[in-house]
């Protein structure tokens, strides 16, 4: 008797931990981020975009930010590609020589209107340039754009090129120190997190940014003027990536809802949140006594002009990768067409 009620209790037990485990396996994605945890690009997009996934895996997919980045700002791609982190964004400002064919998104007076320009750039690029396979070693989810490159600094407005002279402008890299350099301003490439520290010690005078970023940055108190081009001066692109391995372990059915979840619809996302702080960094930058300038035509007139090469240089070097670039170029002005006229 003593040896059954011992059998019932045993048999009790393990019912009750068969019961309490959970009924699917979970997979865990760790995500690393170069900007500060209060950056919308964390607590708005990645987090937003990461809730929407695991509501549609029932849970079966969770997302956790990592305490601190695991790399520098131009190292996530390998940090990503070498399992260091699951997840990351990477800016091809920081590493543009390894990635030339997302350049034609981020060209001079490109794109007013972050949104348009981020699902136009995805379509574009996924249409005509997955085959180049620049983001190999990764599973790309998405790419975007940042919207207009506005330039900022401490000392002037900026009428004319000439009165870039004598200031030192903080870019990331990519198509703004492209920019930079043919306009004759003086440039230092740096990522965007130590742009505090660069203005404040007086290392720089300017910066070369989108609307959202000097409030982002908290530096609306540093900067004094901003030159606003029809366009955008420049524009920057992300790629969303994924480690390959953490992508192919999770069941074919949650690698179908993270699929149908990036692409069009992430980039989207994106678009989205940084027209949305652009907007509100606009306010706290004149709430800030900064001076919002739009540049005079003069100014755009003679930026066009020493920009206007950008885009059959890039025509020319996409050839040799199978690109027909001016194909390419006109599929996508087509398509930022269609999506700023809310088509």
């Amino acid at each position: 008797m003593r040896t059954l009620s011992r059998l019932l209790i045993t048999m009790g037990a393990v019912l009750l931990s068969l019961t309490a485990a959970p009924a699917f396996a979970q997979t865990e994605i760790s995500i690393s981020s170069w900007v500060p945890p209060s950056h919308f690009l964390n607590k708005d997009f990645l987090a937003g975009w990461a809730q929407e996934v695991e509501k549609a895996t029932s849970g079966r997919v969770k997302f956790r930010f990592l305490p601190k980045m695991v790399s520098s700002p131009g190292g996530h791609f390998d940090a990503v590609k070498d399992g260091l982190a699951d997840l990351a964004f990477v800016s091809h400002s920081y590493t543009p020589a390894r990635f030339q064919l997302v350049r034609f998104g981020v060209l001079p007076f490109g794109g007013n209107n972050a949104e348009a320009q981020s699902v136009a750039v995805w379509r574009t690029y996924e249409k005509f340039m997955l085959k180049a396979n620049e983001h190999a070693g990764v599973k790309l989810l998405t790419i975007y754009a940042h919207g207009p490159g506005i330039m900022y600094n401490t000392k002037r407005p900026i009428n004319k090129l000439a009165d870039l002279q004598g200031l030192k402008f903080r870019v990331g890299g990519g198509m703004a120190a492209d920019v930079g350099q043919a306009i004759g301003a003086t440039i230092l490439q740096k990522p965007a997190p130590e742009s505090y520290e660069l203005l404040s010690q007086g290392i720089v005078d300017g910066v070369f940014f989108p609307g959202e970023s000097p409030v982002s940055f908290k530096l609306e108190k540093l900067l004094r003027y901003a030159t606003e081009f029809p366009g955008g001066l420049y524009s920057d692109t992300h790629s969303v990536i994924m480690n390959e391995a953490k992508f192919a372990s999770l069941p074919k059915q949650d690698q179908d809802i993270v699929m149908k979840l990036a692409g069009d619809h992430m980039a989207q996302l994106a678009g989205k949140a940084w027209d949305k702080y652009a907007a509100i960094g606009e306010t706290g930058m004149k709430a800030a006594g900064m001076q919002l300038l739009k540049a005079p035509a003069p100014l755009v007139a003679e930026v066009r002009e020493r920009t206007k090469q950008f885009e059959a240089d890039w025509i020319k070097d996409a050839a040799p990768k199978g690109i027909d670039g001016a194909k390419v170029m006109a599929s996508f002005h087509e398509e930022l067409k269609k999506l700023e006229g809310g088509k």
